[in-house]
Order: C-alpha cells, then structure tokens, then sequence
C-alpha cells in the first residue's frame, strides 16, 4: 500500500448518525457510495436527512459518510476510495489547476456563518485594530472572511488580525479569554455564542452568495458512471427539499440536535436561517462561481482565469430538479 494510501485510510472515519434501515428486500439491491465530508457542519445536513428518511435507498444506493480533511478527500475523489466529496471549494481549486475532478451539484449557496464579538462590540466597524479568530488559514471560510472585512472597509493584512482559534467551541472559548475580539462561527452555534453572553455583528449569508459545499466526484465516474450519479445527485436533492419544508421542520430539528449536539430548543431557533442556505435547483449562479475563482486566484490557489466547464457539470442536478418538479 502507498503512504498516500494508507494516510488516507487512517484519516477515514465512519459516520453511523442516523443511518436508515434497510428493507430486507432491498438488502442485496443496493449500490453503495462513499462521501467524504470534513467537518460536523450545516453543509452536511441535506446527507444526513436523505439518509435518515431513506432517499437513498428510494434510488438504490446506500451512502456511507466518511470524515476526511479536505485535501485527502480530493485525493480519495481521484484515486476512487470514495465516489464523493463534499468540499465544493476544494473540489473546484483542484479542478481549476487541472485534477480530473468537478463539482456535480451545490448543496450550501451561501455562507451560514456569524461574526460574533464580545459584549460591548455593536459593530463591524469596531472591529478595526482588533482580533478576529477564524477555524483555519488557506479554505473558503478563510477566503470569504477576507472578503466580507473587505466590504466593510477593512484590511485583513493591516486593519483586522486574523487568528485560527479552531472550531466553535474553542473560538467561542477565545473570545471569553480574551485572546481575540471576535470569531467567524457557522449555524447553528451562533445561539451557543448569544447563550455565552456574546453579541452577534453580522450574518454572512446577508451579503454574499457563495458555494460552500456540495458533491464533487471524479471525471472517470462521470464517464463511466453516469446513471450511478444521477441517482446520488437525486437522492442528495431530495434531502434538500426534505429539510426546506415547513412541515419536516421537526424532523429537520432532531437531526440538527443529533448532529451538533445542541439542545432541540437551539436546532429549533437556527433551523430558519440554517435552511436558507440550500439551494432548491442545487446549483449556484454563474456569478457565484467566477466569484469563488477570483477569491481563490487572489491568494494564489489558482493562478489564471479558467472556464467554468473545467470546475462543474450540472447536468445531472438539472436534469433531476426537471424530474422532481415534474412529478410533483
């Protein structure tokens, strides 16, 4: 086994949240399919429901969530350890650069996150000169902060610092200890961070539309497996609509609860703004797109201008959203 390989293997971890039951009849009748995801986000909540209430299995697939870091899973897209991956950023830089990967489908179309400060900060603006901690360098949560100071006037390389403090707990963590001003934190832990007695400044789904997550794959599946994605890419657009409807609202709430390890009465609060975030085509505008490119051309990651054909193929997403509509 190559260390690339075996790195892989030891970085997979099998997620068993709210895995479906199999009829006995469909035991043998399903395709499995291996999705990567890198975080216990909001981004994978449209998965998480489609596995759950059994949409997968209404197309024949049984679909296995595996943790990895973002960089391996683009490795594991490549080299076929796992069908999917849901780092859509990561997915489209590797694509742009010339991996044989693209993204299929978007399942986030805005950032759900909050900027959260200390009691006391009652704006953006006072922000300048201080401390903002952010959960890592060089990703699109990293990029899109640059971006959003950058719409309020302020420059991430001389006005605003910005500091990894880690996941929610350890940013909200930071925050109390004095160690920076504020933090870039995602739904639904901002009603974690008001509980802490902090005050939220801005929501970033307001101003921007940016794809964060979604289910990218390999270009030899997209030759040589089509039907096989169209069925994921189906399944994975039914969970969408499934947390999107008012009346899954409580369903949708459990998960949320499960998933996060929140209260019900806290998935309660944040499902409204969680849920605006999935997109109902699962695809993101043309605009959207050249704007995740330039964020990434701006730090380097891609060093020219490339065709959005290289990155995405919505085919399968449109042709599905045209088959659910219709048969509703």
């Amino acid at each position: 086994m190559s260390k690339q390989r075996f790195g892989i293997a030891l970085t997979i971890r099998v997620l068993t949240l709210g895995a479906a039951i199999v009829l006995p009849s469909q035991a043998t009748a399903l395709d499995n399919i291996r999705i990567a995801y890198p975080s216990t986000s909001f981004t994978t909540m449209p998965i998480l429901a489609a596995r759950k209430f059994g949409l997968y299995q209404q197309e024949g697939l049984r679909a296995e969530l595996i943790f990895m870091r973002p960089n391996i899973s683009v490795t594991a897209v490549v080299t076929g350890q796992v069908e999917f991956a849901t780092v859509h950023g990561s997915i489209v830089r590797a694509a742009a650069v010339g991996m044989p990967v693209k993204s299929l489908m978007v399942i986030a179309d805005r950032p759900a996150y909050y900027l959260v400060g200390r009691s006391g900060t009652t704006s953006v603006a006072a922000l300048k000169g201080k401390s903002v901690g952010i959960a890592s360098l060089g990703g699109s949560v990293h990029l899109m902060t640059k971006d959003f100071f950058t719409q309020h006037n302020l420059d991430t390389d001389k006005q605003v610092a910005l500091i990894v403090t880690g996941d929610h707990n350890t940013s909200i963590q930071a925050i109390q200890n004095g160690l920076v001003d504020a933090a870039v934190i995602s739904v639904p832990w901002q009603t974690v961070a008001e509980k802490a007695g902090l005050q939220k400044l801005a929501y970033f789904g307001d101003l921007m539309r940016l794809p964060m997550a979604g289910l990218g794959t390999s270009d030899e599946n997209i030759a040589k497996k089509p039907e096989l994605l169209r069925r994921a890419v189906r399944a994975t657009l039914k969970g969408i609509e499934f947390l999107r409807d008012p009346k899954n609202r409580k369903e949708t709430a459990g998960i949320m609860a499960e998933w996060f390890k929140i209260r019900p009465e806290q998935a309660q609060e944040a499902y409204s703004q969680m849920v605006e975030a999935y997109p109902v085509s699962g695809v993101a505008s043309e605009d959207a797109l050249e704007k995740d490119l330039e964020m990434a051309r701006q730090t380097g990651a891609i060093k020219s201008r490339v065709p959005l054909s290289r990155i995405v193929d919505f085919q399968f997403v449109r042709e599905a959203r045209q088959e659910l509509s219709t048969k509703k």
